[in-house]
């Protein structure tokens, strides 16, 4: 018995081991933007810091992000390549949530699944962090229903195949939650909420760039509304411009930080649609294009002002809290799980629809007029932002890995 007491001591003390899947679109780290990325990010390199667990994290190959994962020391990157014509899986995507049938295997995560087999040992846990869920079936298969979480980072409806992949899953706020377990056979105590973090030792308040905000073309009188995320349709970008173009104030200007493709150089129609209706107002619009992570601090901290219109159901909004962690007062639309993150914000929230444009003009102008209030809404923002920190994050995920492991996931 004696002999066999330090291999079981060893069991006992071994940190968990767990895969980390995201979709195969951007690397990690977080070189070219991404939220799922991310967070990754923030995840891997808190537990450099406090190495609770063993990672493996599956990703596109990308040199900056070779580069950035240089020295990790509990964390293995697995590079894998996009096998060619792996695109034309994703149109699948409609067949699986319409139908419930799952669709042809994409390539790239059966790569991910025979990488496995020359790391060992197993993971412990797989988390599939977003994307087209269902592909994570042969690995659920592989290593067992039990072990596979799905990390929810949007609005998901289940369907029969989704029961059968993933014996848990991971949603960042109670709304995609409850909204999930509507049509999942999943065990309620199996569902867990995992809110977004971010960096609060970089997203902090501080004195505005001047130089940058000089560089950018805007003045000392003027009331810079910031819009920060990707181009599209559903940001409702667009219909914030549209309340630009209602407040006859010409100190109230607005700058676009993001792209449509994160950091990649591809344009769209919609972003030429939105340089058409900056040209209607002058110079009151300056697009900036994709800005790296890192360099994000210093944008929100120029802006008076930081307003996510989005017209969906908004997972989360991590611009919001990277703006309150900043001491920016927000505006925002009701929708999804914000008003979770922006609960004791004092942040505005408006509702969508027709009028929303009205909604936003009514709202920036109140705020333009009150300076006071925007400082009272950042200071009050600055304190709830701590609640998204990287350090709460990390010993959540800790925490949900030991409850799954240990004791089978319940709360």
């Amino acid at each position: 018995m004696a002999i066999l007491r330090p291999d079981k001591d060893k069991e006992k003390n071994k940190r968990p081991r767990v895969l980390l899947v995201p979709p195969p679109d951007l690397p990690v780290p977080a070189v070219q933007g991404g939220a799922v990325e991310t967070l990754l990010t923030h995840l891997i390199r808190e537990n450099e810091r406090e190495g609770q667990l063993d990672l493996l994290c599956a990703s596109v190959p990308d040199e900056a992000a070779r580069r950035a994962a240089e020295g990790l020391k509990h964390t293995k990157m697995l590079y894998i390549p996009r096998p060619h014509g792996h695109r034309r899986y994703w149109p699948m995507v409609f067949v699986e949530r319409c139908l419930g049938i799952a669709a042809p295997y994409d390539p790239w995560y059966q790569k991910v699944q025979l990488s496995l087999a020359l790391e060992p040992p197993g993971p412990d846990l797989i988390v599939a962090e977003g994307g087209n869920l269902t592909q994570c079936s042969a690995i659920s298969r592989m290593f067992g229903r039990k072990r596979c979480l799905a990390h929810l980072h949007g609005q998901t409806a289940c369907s029969p195949v989704m029961d059968t992949i993933y014996g848990g899953i991971l949603a960042l706020s109670e709304f995609i939650r409850e909204d999930y377990l509507k049509t999942s056979t999943l065990d309620p105590k199996r569902a867990y909420i995992w809110y977004n973090c971010v960096d609060t030792k970089r997203f902090r308040p501080g004195p505005p760039p001047l130089a940058l905000r000089t560089r950018l073309g805007f003045g000392d009188r003027d009331f810079v509304v910031l819009f920060c995320g990707r181009l599209d349709p559903d940001k409702g970008i667009h219909k914030l411009m549209e309340a630009l173009a209602l407040l006859p104030v010409p100190q109230i200007k607005l700058l676009i930080v993001g792209s449509p493709f994160f950091g990649r150089t591809q344009q769209s129609s919609f972003l030429r649609r939105l340089e058409q209706q900056a040209r209607a107002l002058g110079n009151r619009v300056q697009f900036t294009g994709y800005i790296p992570n890192e360099d994000l601090p210093d944008y929100y901290r120029l802006a008076d002002l930081v307003c996510v219109p989005t017209l969906v159901e908004e997972a989360a909004g991590l611009v919001a809290v990277e703006a309150m962690a900043c001491g920016r007062p927000v505006l925002a639309t009701r929708s999804g799980g914000m008003p979770e993150y922006l609960e004791g914000s004092q942040a505005v929230l408006v509702e969508r629809g027709d009028n929303i444009a009205d909604q936003l003009a009514w709202s920036i102008r109140m705020l333009y007029e009150h300076p006071a209030l925007c400082a009272e809404m950042g200071a009050a923002g600055t304190k709830r932002a701590q609640d998204f920190s990287v350090e709460r994050y990390y010993k959540e995920f800790v925490r949900i890995v030991q409850d799954v492991l240990q004791n089978g996931g319940a709360l």
